[in-house]
């Protein structure tokens, strides 16, 4: 790791382009790469050891705050962000209106006698029978 600061600093001063006297040369541009390489290689051999000290800082920081914000980053990290609540992904979707003028006739009752086949079933409406015979009762007066 000697050096890692140097490294850094150099490839700070780039901060992503080289200096505006520098720009368009070619060996500058292979050079601030190059030190990109390398620093995300050190970032990367580092990232195990810097996990397990998040972990431990998440469970054992004196500091509510530390461990709170470590905490945090731990989840993130493990389980990815938290989505945004969105109501309208919950709210039921709206059925499409209706349209009787694009069916036939003979289509529509048999649509009618679906919806009446269902009805009787959950106990809606009576069955043929007992309609008939709540019929004959209402008109007698019973």
């Amino acid at each position: 790791m000697a050096g890692h600061n140097a490294l850094v600093r150099k490839f700070k001063q780039f901060n992503g382009s080289p200096p505006a006297h520098t720009r368009g040369r070619p060996d500058d541009r292979e050079r601030s790469v190059k030190l990109f390489a390398e620093v995300q290689k050190i970032y990367r051999e580092c990232s195990p050891a810097a996990a397990k000290e998040m972990c431990r800082l998440a469970l054992e920081a004196e500091d509510e705050r530390v461990r709170s914000v470590c905490a945090g980053m731990v989840m993130e990290r493990a389980w990815g962000k938290v989505k945004d609540y969105d109501p309208d992904k919950e709210a039921p979707k709206k059925a499409p209106p209706f349209d009787p003028q694009l069916y036939t006739t003979d289509e529509l009752r048999r649509m009618q006698e679906v919806m009446m086949m269902i009805a009787r079933r959950q106990g809606l409406v009576p069955e043929e029978d007992e309609a008939v015979e709540l019929a004959v009762q209402e008109s007698r007066g019973e």
